[in-house]
């Protein structure tokens, strides 16, 4: 029977990372391992002073001594005892205690330094989210997604510190591969590591807890809450219809354009202005290739909400034959657009959209419990990762934005693997954190039929041929490897796939 995916948080996905950890043969011979009541002793503080286990500290620092030896580590050298549980872990991932995020052991996320650089470049802004829980390899990839080759010019600088002197490498994928292989394990300054050293008082030679909770200053901004929007805006956009690497590609082209960015607010505000989707993905609608310009303010006011004005623009695309709305949220945009008459009105049928999204969220959490990944695999427009995209003057009129052409060509690489690896990875990550997510400002819609038409459409998954069912296992086994694989090899398997 295959084994369900953990969306629960903290101590239960800490739990199996505990259960992994004793039984791998790279921590073979830790002494004290287990108490006489088969507990296993994960903990072996400096400070106790009496009872069977005193000694256990000391036994176990003995134990990563020798273990430093054997791999050929200076035990007289500094910090001998944590590049020795670095090496030694078998996944280099681990997930907190607190909340069960899983982060890299390794510096691999962006700190204080780093963050200022990259707001330091004229095409970096506010709309642009920068997270410091964000591995370094996604941040580069997703960097890379919107700023195209002029980012691949700016990386030397931007990665460089003292002791290291980035190459200048031409391709994404070659700056992919040395970062993974180069840049994270030589422990760059501007990087933080996602778990700090802690042997031998943990048995893995970590704390217990993670970046992610390991901070809890400046209140109402702390890495949580930062996660938080950036994990609801990932699961805004991945979860829509609608070709992410075109709309993502002219919204870095935007953003790097000081020209456009200087194009006045459609509310009569000066610039600098940034891209703003008409309809808002965080209601359902399509994530596509246009955008208005509206100032800091105006965008941060809008939030997930329309105005007339907005409404009154989609019903002009929908009159066109442009699709607007997602699936999920075509029918009531349907069945309620027209009665929009005034800004009053555009919010309340802003309000019927949101809680119909989180209605969906939900669903798709629900579904990823029982194991359905290939059919919500279906949804995230994976085909798209397939191409490049290019727009031809790329210009501002009334407000929105206009290009000449828009020309899409195959990829020639793997990269457009790996692009779809890792929207995999990231979307059910952040569907898993936005369902677990409690006390948000909208409802789920039930009623007796609604459920009535779920359990149907479960049982039709549950009975799904087994080619569909092996899949499931297969793209299972794909999200739940973030706890106990490395980027290229989570690559490796998605890439055996398409070669099969």
């Amino acid at each position: 029977m295959a084994r369900k995916p953990e969306y629960g948080r903290g101590s239960h996905a800490f739990l199996e990372y505990v259960q992994f950890i004793v039984k791998h043969p790279n921590y073979a011979g830790m002494p004290d391992l287990y108490t006489d009541d088969g507990g296993i002793q994960w903990e072996a503080p400096s400070n106790r002073g009496s009872g069977k286990y005193k000694d256990t500290h000391h036994r176990r620092r003995d134990w990563w001594r020798k273990k430093a030896l054997e791999l050929g580590i200076d035990i007289n050298a500094g910090e001998w005892i944590s590049k020795t549980a670095k090496l030694i872990h078998p996944t280099k991932r681990k997930p907190c205690k607190t909340c069960g995020r899983v982060m890299d052991i390794r510096y691999a996320y962006p700190n204080s330094h780093l963050l200022r650089r990259l707001r330091s470049l004229p095409y970096i802004g506010d709309d642009f989210p920068l997270d410091p829980l964000e591995h370094i390899s996604d941040l580069v990839e997703r960097l890379a997604e919107q700023f195209g080759d002029r980012i691949l010019t700016d990386l030397p600088n931007l990665l460089r510190t003292g002791s290291i002197s980035p190459p200048a490498l031409s391709t994404i994928e070659a700056w992919l591969e040395w970062i993974e292989t180069e840049y994270i394990p030589r422990e760059p300054q501007i990087l933080s590591p996602g778990a700090m050293s802690n042997a031998p008082d943990r048995l893995d030679g970590f704390h217990s807890f993670n970046l992610c909770c390991r901070s809890t200053s400046d209140t109402g901004r702390t890495k949580d809450n930062l996660q938080s929007y950036t994990t609801d805006r990932r699961v805004f956009e991945y979860w829509v219809e609608g070709d992410w690497v075109a709309a993502d590609r002219l919204m870095g082209l935007l953003r790097s354009s000081k020209t456009l960015q200087q194009e006045p607010c459609l509310n009569g505000h000066p610039g600098p202005c940034s891209a703003d989707h008409i309809g808002p993905i965080s209601l359902g609608f399509v994530h596509r290739p246009i955008f208005q310009f509206l100032c800091k303010a105006c965008n941060s006011a809008k939030n997930n909400r329309m105005t007339l004005r907005d409404v009154t623009n989609l019903q002009a695309a929908s009159s066109e034959g442009i699709a607007v709305a997602s699936w999920y949220s075509r029918e009531l945009w349907r069945s309620r657009n027209r009665s929009v008459q005034d800004d009053e009105m555009a919010l309340r049928l802003s309000k019927l959209l949101r809680d119909n999204r989180h209605t969906v969220m939900a669903l798709f959490g629900r579904l990823a419990s029982e194991g359905h990944f290939a059919f919500l695999c279906t949804f995230l427009e994976l085909e798209h990762a397939m191409f490049n995209v290019e727009f031809i003057n790329v210009h501002a009129e009334d407000h929105l934005t206009q290009f000449d052409a828009m020309n899409r060509s195959p990829r020639t690489t793997k990269y457009g693997i790996e692009q779809k690896a890792r929207r995999i990875r990231v979307a059910f990550a952040a569907l898993r954190d936005y369902v677990e997510k409690e006390n948000r400002n909208a409802f789920v819609i039930t009623t007796p039929q609604i459920e009535s038409k779920i359990e149907e459409a479960l049982e039709a998954l549950r009975s799904a041929p087994q080619e569909i069912r092996s899949l499931d296992q297969s793209l299972q086994n794909l999200v739940l490897a973030l706890n106990t694989l490395t980027r290229p090899a989570i690559f490796a398997i998605f890439w055996s796939w398409k070669t099969q």
